[in-house]
């Protein structure tokens, strides 16, 4: 006897052409999605990793009640790290957001000039472009605050700010009504000193291997640090969301896009290899792509049909099709377009086949 499943193909592409059309175009437009995706992801997050040494990102940062001592200092750096300052001020401006000052950066945590130039004069600012584009900023424009007036002469991006959170312990950035800027040196001596923070990053001397082992060194460090100053705050970089956030979160998307390529494209595979066929003697089950299943039920052997549609399936002509048989028991067909007529056929012995979306078979009994 002929295979009656050899014909299926040539069928269903000529019987239903607009339906694979459509397949054919979703399969290609997801998978160009995600591959897109994921080579500019990839990109992205090894340009993150890069920037960690191209601009001395911290290790982490402290923040002290006074300024550091020359003596303390030294006692500080005995613990295998390397200290700068950074400190900054932080004003409110007149469109209501919170502005944090820094001085330029040239040793740790350097500016990356996006566009424009970095400030020369104490009247000019370089903000942070994120800041700047959502409050509609720009270089050229003015920056108000107080009695303070500023002139915008680059947008930046602070390599510690990769996402703009104000405290640490925030549970998410907020870049409308917060930033940060770089000013120059006379610039920043102008602010109202009264609200100087004083801020600390530090460079470990030989950098941890492993997570666990800068979590150690980090734990001893701020020990260390707090016999020999008062601390107000203490940031190890792992910990520090401006820094790590961006690239947990590319991270992240990397696994979801992953995730949704498999549960996108391989449900569609399965069901362009999935078909039931309904002979005069029995029923055939074929699933897979590659590596083919086939299930045969004989019709002399079968107890009962019935067919389970929910409100969702009748609306869209989709079901679930239960077949008993002496010979295997229980058998389940899933989402099998026109259920009703895949239960005549099998009811009638028709040797038509009856393409589904199916999920591997379970045995109910």
């Amino acid at each position: 006897m002929k295979n009656p499943l050899r014909k299926r193909i040539p069928r269903e592409l000529k019987g239903e052409f607009g339906k694979y059309l459509v397949v054919f175009l979703m399969m290609v437009l997801t998978i160009g999605f995600v591959s897109g995706f994921l080579v500019a992801d990839g990109s992205m997050l090894k340009a993150y990793n890069d920037s960690f040494d191209k601009y001395n990102i911290e290790n982490g940062n402290f923040r002290t009640a006074e300024k550091v001592y020359r003596s303390q200092w030294k006692d500080i750096e005995a613990s295998g790290v390397k200290l700068y300052e950074n400190f900054y001020i932080e004003e409110e401006l007149d469109n209501g957001s919170t502005m944090r000052f820094f001085r330029n950066r040239e040793q740790v945590n350097k500016v990356c000039l996006m566009k424009g130039e970095l400030p020369q004069a104490k009247d000019e600012i370089a903000i942070d472009r994120m800041y700047a584009a959502n409050n509609a900023l720009t270089v050229g424009d003015t920056l108000t605050g107080g009695s303070h007036e500023w002139k915008i002469t680059g947008l930046v991006a602070l390599s510690d700010y990769s996402a703009l959170f104000q405290n640490n312990n925030d549970t998410m950035f907020d870049s409308i009504k917060f930033g940060v800027a770089v000013v120059t040196p006379d610039g920043f001596a102008q602010l109202n000193q009264d609200l100087l923070q004083y801020d600390y990053a530090w460079v470990y001397d030989e950098k941890p291997v492993t997570e666990k082992e800068e979590k150690d060194r980090s734990e001893d460090l701020m020990k260390a640090v707090g016999k020999i100053v008062t601390l107000e705050d203490f940031t190890p970089q792992y910990l520090n969301q401006a820094i790590r956030f961006t690239g947990d979160d590319m991270g992240s998307d990397r696994a979801m896009v992953t995730v949704l390529l498999v549960w996108v494209v391989m449900p569609v595979l399965r069901w362009l290899g999935s078909c039931i066929v309904v002979t005069s003697d029995r029923v055939v089950f074929r699933q897979g792509v590659f590596r083919k299943e086939t299930l045969s039920v004989s019709l002399a052997w079968l107890q009962a049909v019935d067919v389970e549609q929910s409100l969702i399936g009748r609306m869209l002509h989709y079901g679930t099709v239960h077949i008993s048989s002496y010979e295997l028991g229980g058998l389940q067909f899933d989402r099998v377009p026109h259920p009703h007529d895949l239960e005549s056929f099998v009811r009638s012995g028709s040797a038509e086949p009856v393409p589904s979306i199916v999920k591997p078979i379970t045995n109910l009994l």
